[in-house]
Formats: structure tokens, sequence, C-alpha cells
């Protein structure tokens, strides 16, 4: 099946052909788009689309809580309509899934090549799995099994509240509420989140807000300098990032007792590969008191696929088209 598929974030959207057989997704031809630079998505569809044969479905991933059929950006002055976009461009059927959505949806096309594991573990065939992954916000997926795949359960796991272990935690979490008011784990496990931390450790060390919080992306520099350990508090802030990345990932291996696996997706956790292997997030991983053994049972994944979210979609539009023609 030839699927037309899409990843819409705030700041570009990238867009695939994408031929659809099972699992196996092979994007035959991608673009990207810097939005700002179109007065809309249809303008985008339009200039990727122009000479192309119709596909048989379209499934957008969009970076935002939709109902299948709209959605409105928070970052992005567009409002999408799924039925609208059918209608301009022939589709017999689109439709909008959230991002992480793709991402869980785009679990079973990965091959293990495209996968860096933390913790090997015991992997339970069938067993729930969840997807996570710090970016713009925190992402997370719970995915069920389904027939021959995993089906994706909508979800907003990054606005859980934020549970900390330690007193150097319980001193983030004030410095948070002061802030924020509330403190979900996405106030900590995001490129925003990783700033406040650095502000944080910058506090706890009486020092004043440095340079890194005025480059032109302080996440990404706060990053580097944290990695190359050119900055104490970047390195602080990292470790800390880590070990709370873990805590969180495990509170989700519990609660969907995710035997099938833990896969960390985004776009920040990639570049942090070194630093999540060192360690520090399976020390906070495992440690759950009376479930701390069952938690060494759980493998965990960092996903190094870029277009898991492309392909991710386009195993969505596949399952969509089938259950429109009775055939899932």
């Amino acid at each position: 099946m030839r699927v037309l598929s899409g990843d819409i974030g705030g700041t570009h959207s990238r867009l695939a052909i994408a031929r659809v057989e099972g699992h196996r997704v092979e994007l035959e031809r991608v673009g990207r788009y810097r939005n700002a630079e179109h007065p809309g998505l249809e303008a985008i569809l339009a200039a990727f689309l122009d000479g192309e044969d119709r596909c048989d479905v379209c499934c957008l991933a969009v970076a935002g809580p939709t109902d299948g059929r709209r959605v409105s950006f928070t970052n992005l002055d567009w409002t999408v309509d799924a039925e609208a976009l059918a209608t301009r461009f022939r589709f017999p059927s689109a439709l909008l899934i959230n991002d992480f959505s793709a991402v869980g949806w785009g679990l079973d096309s990965l091959t293990p090549d495209l996968l860096a594991p933390l913790q090997k573990g015991e992997a339970c065939p069938g067993s729930p799995r969840v997807a996570l992954g710090a970016g713009t916000g925190l992402g997370v997926s719970l995915c069920v099994r389904h027939g021959d795949h995993y089906r994706p359960l909508a979800s907003e796991g990054g606005h859980i509240g934020f549970a900390p272990v330690s007193a150097e935690q319980d001193r983030l979490l004030a410095f948070l509420r002061a802030r924020h008011g509330r403190a979900s784990v996405e106030r900590i496990l995001s490129g925003p989140g990783l700033v406040d931390i650095y502000r944080f450790r910058l506090a706890e060390a009486g020092l004043a807000d440095g340079a890194l919080l005025t480059a032109d992306h302080p996440a990404e520099a706060i990053s580097q300098a944290g990695l190359a350990g050119a900055d104490a508090a970047a390195t602080g802030c990292l470790h800390l990032f880590a070990a709370i990345y873990g805590q969180t990932a495990g509170d989700l291996a519990l609660a969907a007792r995710a035997a099938g696996g833990i896969f960390l997706g985004g776009g920040i956790t990639p570049k942090l590969l070194p630093l999540l292997a060192s360690g520090l997030f399976l020390e906070g991983f495992r440690a759950k008191g009376r479930f701390t053994d069952w938690m060494h049972t759980v493998p965990v994944h960092v996903i190094l696929d870029p277009d898991i979210g492309l392909k991710g979609a386009a195993l969505a539009g596949l399952d969509a088209a089938h259950s429109r023609d009775g055939s899932r």
C-alpha cells in the first residue's frame, strides 16, 4: 500500500511517500520543510505532492493532542482538518495521530541495528511496551498487542507528577513549583526542562546565570558542555536529568507492566546516549524497592531510527485503511 506519511512539528514538517508491506516500511521519498516559510500545511503538501500519483491513505503525526480529525498547534498558528486535506488532495482517507503515538506504531518496524540496548533483560513476547522520549516535551506511548501488531494507546503521560526520591530532588521540586506551580515530569525531561535543571544547579551553587543560557539553543549548549565536562553545573544537570529519566521510565514500566520493553526516543535521547549508558539512567530505573529484581528483567532500548515517526504514521495509516475496508 502507498501511504503519504508525515511528522508535523512546531518548527519543521517532514513528509514521505511510504510503501508498506506487513511491518516493513520503505520510505521512497522524504521532504523536509520549515513551517515558517509556508502559510499552512496545505501549501507544504501541495509542494511535496506536485507530480505524484495519488496515495491510498494519508496519515500525519502531529505535535499535539488530536481526535484524529482536527488539530490546532500550540506553537504554530495552524489548524489542520483531516477531512479538508482528503478533499483537497483526493486521498481516500486522511488521519491525524499524536506524534508519540506514531513512535508507538513504529516500534514494529524497528530492526536490531536501529536499537541501542541499555539493558538486555528478558523480553516477554506479546507483553505491553512503553515508548517515551524527551524532546520539546516528553512524549509517552503505552503499546499493547493487538493481533499481529502493537497498537499504541492515547496518552498524556508526560504530564504525570514528578516524584522526587532524594533531598536534592526535593529541592528541585520546590524550585520548579516556584517557577511553574505544578511540576510534571515534562518540566524536567524536555529541552526546556534541561534548561530549568541547569538554572537550579546554578542556584544551588550560588552562581549567576552564565553564557550557556544566552545561547541560541540553550538546551543543546548545556548538553554539549555537560558531556564535554566543560561546565560543572551542566555536568551536574545532565546527571540529574539521566537519573530522573530512569526513574520515570521505571515508573511507567511498573504502571504498564511493560515486560515487552521500554523504548527511548525523542530528539534529545540519542544525543545523550553516552550519558544514558553510563549507569545513571539504569540506577534510577531499577531502584523500585520490592520490584527491583523484576526491573532488571525489563529490556530497555534507545531508538536510533530518525524516521520512526514517519514509519509509524505509515503503519497507522495502513491499519486505518484495513479497518475501513474490513480487512483487519
